[in-house]
């Protein structure tokens, strides 16, 4: 028709029937490839949930391990703080005891001799220790 030829020519029908049945095989190539990638996109989506899901359980079970663990490990040390507080209390009274009765100063420090004289003061002393260390 551009070139002043009849729109009912049967060259044009024919030319009409061909660009008709191209754009019939053009929307279905174009469902047909909709079709294959909606597919595709409902699978992916489906692995990445499951996986998103999987990773958040995982980190889940990890930190809940995690806490448990230093928990345990803080329970030990507060164990071996009282342990090391009783025994440094059993230890510096022995001492002290030791040294009064038996007025022996000679090998004890100057700084320590002034000190020995308030039992009260150095048990005080640990248990301070004992708090700050807890």
């Amino acid at each position: 028709t551009m070139h002043g030829e009849d729109e009912e020519s049967p060259e044009n029908l024919v030319l009409s029937d061909i660009v008709d049945k191209l754009n019939i095989q053009f929307e279905d190539a174009m469902n047909d490839l909709w079709q294959t990638l909606m597919t595709q996109e409902l699978y992916l989506h489906e692995a990445i949930e499951e996986s998103t899901t999987n990773f958040h359980r995982k980190i889940a079970e990890l930190m809940s391990k995690f806490v448990e663990q230093s928990q345990s490990f803080f329970v030990q040390l507060r164990e071996i703080s009282v342990h090391f507080s009783e025994n440094m209390t059993e230890i510096v009274t022995r001492f002290i005891s030791t040294k009064l009765a038996l007025q022996d100063f000679d090998d004890v420090p100057s700084d320590l001799r002034m000190c020995m004289e308030d039992r009260d003061a150095i048990l005080n002393l640990i248990a301070g220790m004992k708090d700050t260390h807890t």
